[in-house]
C-alpha cells in the first residue's frame, strides 16, 4: 500500500429535509445529514464511510453549530444529539435559538420554504477501494463533520465551501495499492557479451531499501512543510531531491527571517475581522465556569478549531491567535469608544511579551506558532581549507554537526477574578486581565531563560560549555576581568551578533560608581555600556551575577496558544474563580560558546 498527502479545504453534502421531523413545541428537527452515497470530487468519487470508528463527531456532539448557508454569522441554532443508524447514514436532531434570525429561519423550515440540509466536514484519510474507466472510488474512513446548515439551494458538490473557522486547508492521507512492478527488460545477448570500455560496473542496490529511504524523506518533508505552512517549499524539495536534513536548516532559515515572523503562525484559524472583534474573552470563562455554552458559540468553535490544529484538547479554552494580535484601535476617552464593546484584548500576547522580556528585547530568536518537537541544526566547528600543489587531490574535511531540540515545556499562571468583575464584558476589563497575564508570563519566560527552572528550560547561566572568568571580589568585577568576558568570546569565535553584558543590579550599580582607575574619571559603566558594550540589569539573576554573550544565539519557542482554564474552587466562598493560564515554551542556548559568565574565586 503506497500513502501520499493531498491538501483539500472543507467540502459540503446536501440532503433534502424531510418536514415531518419537526416538533415546533420543543423547536427541533430530526434531520438527515449524511450518507454513503458517492460524490464527485476532483481526486474522484468520494464514499463517506459510516463505521463508527471512522467518523469523529465529537464536534458535533459538543454542542455543534446550526447555520444558514454556511455562514458562521448567521448561527441559528445547536446540535443536540447524533446517531450514526443501521441504514449507514447520518442523523441529529437540532434546535432552533430564540434570536430574531433563529425564529425567521424556523419559520422557512416549518413553511418549506428551507428544504435542504448541507452538512460541512473535513477528510483526513481516504482509501482507493475501486479503479475503472469511468473513475476511481477514494472510501473516507476517516472524516470529521463539524456543523449542520440549512441552505436554500444545495451547492455544488464539486466544490468545498470554506468557513471562517474551518476554512483553511487541511491535509489528507491518501492509501491506494502499489502498482504492479514492470517485468525487467532482459539484457540482448550483444549486451551481455560485449562490454564497453566507458560503461561502469553495475551497483547493486537493494530497491525495496531505496524505496522505503525515499518514502521516509518525502514523508518527512511533507510533515515539516505542513507544521510550519511551507508546503511550497516541501513541494520543490521533493522535487528537487532535497534531503531531509537540508529541509530542516531550510525551515529554520524561514523561521528565523523576518518574513517569517510576519507571517501568521499555524495555529491562527482565519477568523473574520466581525468574529475577532466579536469574540470575548468574559463570556468563554463564564460559559466554561457553568458548562453551558450557549451564548459563547463563537468562543467554544474558535478553541476547538485551534485545537484541531494542535492535535490535543484545551485543559478549559483555547484564545486563539486571531484575537490575541488584535490591537485596542477604538478612540480615546469622550470619544464614544468607551461605549464600543468589540476590541476587547490589548494587542499580541507575544508580541507583548516582546516589550516586557528582557531576553526577547536582546535580540533571542522567537519561533511563535510551533507544534511537535523542533530539531535545529548547529554545527561546532567549519570546515578545514588549505594548498595543495597542481593536480594534487584535496582532502574532505569532517564538519562537527548536531541539532538543539526544542521540546514543549509548560508555565501556568494564576489571575484571580471576582465575582462582580466575571460580570463585566468592557474592553478596559479584558485588557487589563490580558496584561496581567503578559506581564507574569514574561516574568517566568524571562527568568528561566537567564537561571533556568526546575521544570523548565536549562537557561543560559546552567547551560554546559559556557565559559567563564573567574572574579577576584564576587559581584565586583575590575576593569581587567570586564575586558576578560570580551576575550574569553573572542577565543571561542564568537564575537559576533548581539552583544551585550547583563548582571543583576548590585552588579550593575557597582560597574556605575566603580572608576576604571586613579586618573581617568571614567567609570566601569559609562551611558549604560560596558566596554562598548550595552549593558542591562535583571533582578532575576542571583545578587552576584554577571554574563556576556551574543543573544541571538538563544531561541525562544511557542507551542500554540494561551489556554485558560477557570479555576471555580479556591473563590467558590465569594463566588470568583481564579483563571489559571497555560503556555508551553522551551528556551535553548543554541551555542554555548557564545557566552561567558562570573565565578567567584
Amino acid at each position: 500500500m503506497t500513502t501520499r498527502k493531498i491538501q483539500a479545504g472543507p467540502l459540503e453534502r446536501s440532503i433534502t429535509l424531510q418536514r415531518e421531523a419537526i416538533n415546533e413545541d420543543a423547536r427541533t428537527i430530526e434531520v438527515a445529514f449524511s450518507s454513503e452515497e458517492p460524490v464527485e470530487r476532483w481526486f474522484g468519487r468520494e464514499i463517506l464511510d459510516h463505521s463508527p470508528t471512522s467518523i469523529r463527531l465529537g464536534r458535533l456532539e459538543n454542542g455543534g453549530a446550526v447555520l444558514v448557508g454556511h455562514d458562521h454569522r448567521e448561527h441559528v441554532g445547536v446540535v443536540e444529539s447524533v446517531t450514526i443508524d443501521g441504514d449507514r447514514r447520518g442523523r441529529a436532531t437540532v434546535r432552533f435559538g430564540n434570536s430574531a434570525l433563529a425564529v425567521e429561519k424556523f419559520n422557512d423550515v416549518k413553511d418549506g420554504i428551507l428544504r435542504h440540509i448541507s452538512v460541512g466536514y473535513r477528510i483526513h484519510e481516504l482509501t482507493l477501494e475501486r479503479t475503472g474507466d469511468d473513475g476511481d472510488d477514494y472510501r473516507a474512513t476517516d472524516w470529521e463533520p463539524f456543523e449542520i446548515s440549512f441552505v436554500a439551494v444545495p451547492a455544488d458538490p464539486t466544490v468545498g465551501v470554506a468557513r471562517s473557522v474551518d476554512g483553511e486547508q487541511n491535509t489528507i492521507t491518501v492509501n491506494e495499492p502499489d502498482p504492479e512492478p514492470e517485468p525487467e527488460q532482459q539484457p540482448s545477448k550483444e549486451e551481455r557479451t560485449m562490454p564497453t570500455e566507458t560503461t561502469p560496473p553495475a551497483v547493486q542496490t537493494n530497491k525495496d531499501e531505496l524505496l522505503a529511504g525515499e518514502r521516509a524523506r518525502i514523508t518527512g518533508i511533507n510533515t515539516l512543510g505542513r507544521k510550519y505552512d511551507l508546503t511550497d517549499a516541501a513541494e520543490k524539495a521533493i522535487n528537487d531531491g532535497t534531503s531531509l536534513d537540508a529541509f530542516r536548516g531550510i525551515v529554520l532559515d524561514q523561521l528565523n527571517s523576518e518574513q517569517r515572523s510576519e507571517a501568521k503562525p499555524v495555529t491562527s484559524i482565519d477568523m473574520s475581522r466581525q468574529e475577532v472583534q466579536n469574540y470575548s474573552l468574559m463570556k468563554a470563562l463564564r460559559a466554561c465556569q457553568s458548562g453551558d455554552w450557549r451564548g459563547a458559540e463563537l468562543e467554544l468553535e474558535a478553541s476547538l478549531a485551534v485545537a484541531d490544529k494542535l492535535g490535543k484538547d484545551a485543559r478549559g479554552f483555547y484564545i486563539p491567535y486571531d484575537v490575541q494580535q488584535r490591537d485596542m484601535t477604538t478612540g480615546g476617552a469622550n470619544t464614544g469608544a468607551e461605549l464600543v464593546g468589540t476590541d476587547h484584548l490589548a494587542g499580541s500576547f507575544i508580541d507583548a511579551l516582546r516589550g516586557q522580556t528582557l531576553l526577547m528585547q536582546l535580540g533571542a530568536d522567537v519561533l511563535p506558532g510551533l507544534v511537535g518537537n523542533v530539531d535545529i541544526p548547529a554545527t561546532d566547528g567549519d570546515g578545514t581549507f588549505y594548498w595543495i600543489n597542481e593536480g594534487e587531490d584535496g582532502t574532505d574535511s569532517t564538519i562537527p554537526t548536531r541539532t538543539v531540540e526544542l521540546s514543549p515545556k509548560t508555565v501556568a499562571g494564576a489571575v484571580p477574578v471576582t465575582r462582580r468583575l466575571l460580570l463585566q464584558s468592557a474592553p478596559s476589563v479584558e485588557a487589563m486581565l490580558m496584561r496581567q497575564l503578559q506581564l507574569g508570563a514574561a516574568m517566568a519566560i524571562d527568568n528561566a531563560g537567564f537561571v533556568g527552572a526546575a521544570k523548565g528550560p536549562t537557561g543560559i547561566l546552567k547551560s554546559t560549555g559556557i565559559s567563564t572568568v573567574t572574579l577576584t571580589s564576587p559581584g565586583k568585577p575590575t576593569w581587567a576581568e570586564l575586558v576578560q568576558f570580551e576575550t574569553e568570546a573572542a577565543t571561542d569565535d564568537a564575537l559576533v551578533g548581539s552583544l551585550a553584558y547583563v548582571g543583576h543590579s548590585n552588579v550593575i550599580g557597582h560597574c556605575k560608581s566603580k572608576p576604571r582607575d586613579a586618573g581617568s574619571g571614567l567609570m566601569l559603566m559609562e551611558n549604560n555600556m560596558v566596554n562598548g558594550y550595552n549593558a542591562y540589569r535583571k533582578n532575576g539573576l542571583a545578587a552576584t551575577d554577571l554574563m556576556f554573550g551574543n543573544f541571538a544565539d538563544v531561541a525562544i519557542g511557542m507551542w500554540g496558544v494561551l489556554d485558560v482554564m477557570p479555576d471555580k474552587a479556591t473563590k467558590a466562598a465569594s463566588g470568583g474563580l481564579v483563571m489559571r493560564v497555560f503556555q508551553d515554551v522551551d528556551i535553548v542556548i543554541k551555542r554555548p560558546q557564545s557566552f561567558v559568565k562570573a565565578v567567584s574565586a
